[in-house]
């Protein structure tokens, strides 16, 4: 059997393990045995000891141009700068030519998860709204925007050839970047932004990996295939051990081998073995931010650098060694993993040579560590972690500090660093070494990095853990072991107590601290008309405008949004900000829950803040009779009336005066003139029946006259009945004027009933008037009439009218199938019945059963009701957990927590959707801090739309209060709005 030993070493370009056997052993046995075990010790370790390492890995922070950039790609979550591949100047803004730069960077050349982060000139920014361009960068308004591309688009960027290329340079529609992940960064020329070409840094969370612990086909626990490419990706992506797994198999892309080794089978990576590391890589360790997987690494590799070189960068990101045997390849990460066999001194061969090593040489020995790594609070740039002294040992070396300095290129997280150190420093004071020989029952268990349990009354040892580093066959069949003393205890950690949180520079760009709006505040006013009267809801806005409080302010924009939904109701600003304060009521409701904030509009670009928003209830100023209320002159209605009631002579000498009155008639005779009379007259007792008829016509020198009156009459005694019909029509120069009457009547017994119609025309210097009337009376003791007429006064400030006298109003469909009675006039009340509203704006209402489907109701009054649950609203109170019953339709849901936190700590608090299986937000609350330690009251609200088909959601709060903040008082109160 051949030597064996860890296999880092053993990995050439082709990894091809390097095999050399070794038999019959002699005296020089134990010496090529130690020679091999050289290659046994972790990566980490190697540092730690002083063996010098080639140059590896470096955070590539600035932007690389050129044709022969080594093509690379990402693991896990890490930053770049990318590469220049095309850039370009285009549009205008204004007059200004040019005036945009646009730039393609790409960042892999694999695909990746995406984009979590973005530097700007070394400050982390924000994305915002979306547009062509890309996201707006919230830092630099209307000036920079970012697209990104994660690899697996398939289309070519629209952006790029029709607006960013031009004759100068030109985006070919067909460069889609299959496989590259990159991203397009637009700058405008902007004086107050940039000082030249803005620098970007893109933290990347990089491939995703294959993760065997995540196939349910070979050990594992989920859906992963790692013939199925679309089924990888998880939080393995981010753990050392997968990452190294995909390295040895090898990274291809649409079947093309990209970087890695080629065509290794799986079967020389025990997939048992593998999970089981993969597991302790993503085991969970109490942080000072929380719980996290034990080891965590990300990094850029070039696919120029050597295998070897990204497998020693991720072992170390997780204190590992792999050992292989017989070209089967075993990964060892962090703690050492249980014995797999005891043994005590009666099974070591005494016959053969033993070696025991106490103590290390002083060169070999150190007792610190000082460590860099990439720190993405200081913008990913390279830093060192607070050194790891131990006085004690100093002591113990002779008062001595021997430092080891480590590079943990690949590991961006502050804590993990440390306890890589710590772990590190422990295992490396672990100095018994020894070198035994066991019989052929052991040969079994002699596999590289396997954990043996050793009770020695020698050497004092008691179930002592030692680790095999390397084994030789002896040609009799036993075999010569090199052990190493090793604790699990070495890999413990107590955040609370050994993590020294590092101090962040300030980086990036220095900005003017945003300014809040001073002294605001918004209250219920109304608008008043000239007499003082409240006529509409209002909101007074104030705000400090002391001396020098506004310099360099132009102005004030507020909102205003419904307290309920937050919908925003009004925007707006003034630019007189000196006056103080402001009235608005734009778009206001009465009795209305608002919610306004504002915030200062300063001269140049400098940041402001919004304002907190403000509760407001506008008063409940409604609409009253001089906004809907028609002030109707109703003078004149019984004259009209009267003109039609009172007759037929009556009528003719009405209209005779009004043409005396409008054509200024003499009492000459006429000029000209003729005339036509007819009558018939019977009679015989008590019985009469007359008829007459009048036709006259004459002209005098200003005007001309036609006249007729018609009469039929009869009677019986006391009984009489007539007809009469008098037409007279005027004309002159200035005027003309026509009229006729027409009257039916019939009268018994002091009782009397009649039929009026009259109608007139009138066109005169002083105006045109039209009437037309119909009446229908009778009078037996007491006066009845149903009268209709039309009225179009000469005066134009006058209302035309329709002046209707009834008792009901009666409608008759078109094929006499329905009879309706929709108006009833009775004791001074109009009644409507069976009448559809299509939109009403009322005053005052009292209604019974009413089907309303659009209207605005000043004045409501409900009798009972019948209302679906989350139709109008519905409210549920808990102090964990709420169910909301809100009805289907999708209602618009507003959940409200609060809860009372003090002390000298911190807690988590985790606000979910348990319907969903959504968190709809987790937070921190910190009052560690005493310059800022919070006292009172959390509060937070959380708008949510449920699906249209659900008619209830569960929500729930968990604060956590474990050697955490004092917490009491907590409460979730979960309301439904109008759907």
């Amino acid at each position: 059997m051949a030597i064996f030993s860890g296999a880092a070493a053993l990995i050439s370009g082709a990894i091809s393990a390097v095999s050399t056997f070794l038999g019959g052993l002699g005296a020089i046995g134990s010496l090529v045995l130690k020679a091999a075990v050289g290659l046994g010790t972790s990566l980490l370790a190697q540092s730690l000891a002083g063996k010098p390492q080639e140059p590896t890995f470096s955070i590539n922070g600035t932007l690389q141009g050129g044709g022969d950039l080594s093509r690379s790609f990402l693991l896990g979550r890490a930053m770049t700068a990318g590469s220049l591949t095309w850039v370009n100047t285009w549009g205008r803004d204004g007059d200004t030519p040019n005036a945009f730069l646009t730039q393609v960077i790409p960042v892999s050349d694999l695909p990746v998860r995406g984009l979590a982060d973005i530097f700007v000139n070394g400050e982390k920014v924000t994305l915002g709204a979306l547009s062509e361009r890309g996201y707006a960068i919230n830092e630099y308004p209307d000036c920079l925007w970012v697209k990104f591309y994660d690899g697996t688009q398939t289309t070519a960027d629209g952006f790029l050839f029709n607006s960013a290329s031009n004759n100068n340079r030109w985006w070919n529609p067909d460069r889609i970047g299959r496989g590259v992940a990159y991203a397009i960064v637009t700058a405008r020329v902007s004086q107050n932004m940039f000082s030249g070409v803005p620098s970007f840094k893109f933290v990347i969370d990089g491939l995703r990996l294959y993760d065997p612990s995540r196939d349910s086909t070979v050990g594992g626990n989920g859906p992963q295939r790692y013939a199925d490419p679309t089924t990888w990706g998880g939080d393995g992506d981010f753990l050392p051990a997968v990452q190294i797994y995909n390295l040895l198999r090898g990274l291809t892309f649409n079947g093309q081998w990209f970087y890695g080794l080629q065509n290794m089978p799986a079967a020389r990576l025990p997939v048992a073995n593998w999970i089981a590391q993969i597991e302790k890589n993503r085991a969970g360790i109490q942080e000072a931010g929380g719980i996290v997987a034990t080891f965590r690494s990300g990094g850029e590799v070039q696919v120029q650098a050597p295998l070897t070189a990204a497998l020693e960068a991720l072992l170390t990101a997780c204190h590992g060694k792999i050992s292989e045997v017989g070209g089967v390849y075993t990964l060892h990460c962090g703690a050492p993993d249980a014995p797999v066999i005891a043994f005590t001194d009666d099974d070591i061969l005494s016959t053969e040579e033993q070696e025991f090593t106490p103590f290390l040489g002083l060169a070999d020995t150190i007792n610190g560590v000082s460590a860099t790594y990439p720190s993405p609070a200081d913008g990913w740039v390279v830093k060192t972690a607070p050194p790891l002294y131990r006085p004690d040992l100093e002591a113990n070396d002779g008062n001595r500090r021997l430092m080891a300095d480590v590079e943990l290129t690949f590991v961006p997280y502050a804590e993990q660093v440390q306890r890589l150190m710590k772990s590190a420093l422990e295992e490396a004071r672990r100095f018994r070494r020894h070198t035994i020989v066991l019989p052929p029952k052991f040969w079994a268990y002699a596999t590289p990095c396997a954990v043996l349990s050793w009770t020695s009354e020698r050497n004092g040892y008691v179930n002592k853990l030692m680790r095999i580093d390397g084994a030789v066959d002896r040609g009799n069949l036993d075999v010569m072991i090199d052990i190493t003393e090793v604790d699990p205890a070495d890999h413990g950690w107590t955040s609370s107590e050994e993590f020294k949180p590092p101090v962040d520079g300030a980086v990036g760009i220095i900005r003017p601290a945003p300014q809040a709006l001073v002294d605001w505040y918004a209250e219920p006013a109304t608008v008043k008309d000239s007499v003082g009267r409240d006529r509409r809801p209002a909101i007074r806005l104030t705000w400090d405008n002391s001396d020098g409080r506004l310099d360099d302010v132009i102005g004030i924009e507020y909102e205003v949004r419904l307290q309920a939904s937050l919908d925003r109701i009004h925007e707006g600003r003034t630019d007189q900000p000196q006056a103080g304060s402001l009235l608005i009521s734009q778009g206001l409701l009465p009795l209305e829950a608002y919610v306004v904030r504002a915030r200062y509009i300063p001269r140049g670009d400098r940041p402001v803040l919004w304002s907190g928003f403000i509760p407001v209830i506008t008063p409940n100023v409604l609409l009253t009779d001089k906004d809907v209320y028609v002030d109707i002159d109703l003078t004149g209605i019984d004259d009209a009336l009267g003109w039609l009631r009172d007759g037929v002579r009556t009528a003719k000498d009405a209209i005779n005066g009004l043409i005396a009155g409008q054509m200024e008639l003499t009492t000459q005779a006429f000029t000209q003139s003729q005339e036509i009379r007819r009558e018939l007259s019977v009679s015989l007792g008590s019985a009469r029946a007359e008829y007459r008829e009048k036709i006259e016509v004459g002209l005098t020198a200003t005007q001309a006259v036609a006249t007729r009156l018609e009469t039929l009459e009869v009677s019986f005694g006391a009984a009489t009945a007539q007809l009469s019909d008098d037409i007279e029509i005027v004309a002159n120069a200035n005027a003309a004027l026509s009229g006729r009457v027409q009257n039916l009547s019939a009268a018994l017994g002091g009782n009397n009933a009649s039929v009026n119609v009259a109608w007139s025309a009138v066109a005169a210097p002083s105006g045109y008037a039209a009437r037309y009337g119909i009446q229908a009376a009778v009078n037996d003791g007491r006066y009845r009439a149903a009268s209709f007429l039309m009225d179009v006064p000469a005066n134009p400030a006058l209302p035309s009218r329709i002046i209707m006298r009834a008792g009901q109003v009666v409608m008759v469909s078109d094929d006499d199938a329905t009879v309706a009675r929709p108006f009833v006039f009775q004791e001074g009340v109009l009644y409507l019945d069976q009448v559809k509203v299509n939109s009403l704006s009322a005053l005052s209402a009292n209604l019974g059963n009413v089907d309303i489907s659009n209207a605005y109701i000043g004045d409501l009054v409900v009798g009972t009701s019948n209302i679906a649950a989350g139709a109008v609203t519905a409210v549920e109170f808990g102090e964990t957990t709420v169910t909301l019953n809100h009805g289907v339709g999708s209602p618009r849901v507003r959940v409200d927590i609060t809860f009372f936190a003090g002390g000298n700590n911190y807690t988590s608090c985790v606000v979910r959707n348990e319907t969903d299986g959504v968190v709809l937000e987790q937070f921190t609350v910190d009052g560690t801090d005493s310059t800022t330690r919070l006292a009172g009251a959390v509060t937070r609200f959380y708008r949510f739309d449920p699906p249209a088909g659900r008619a209830a959601t569960t929500f729930s709060l968990n604060v956590n209060t474990s050697g955490a903040l004092r917490i009491s008082g907590r409460a979730i109160c979960a309301s439904a709005y109008k759907r």
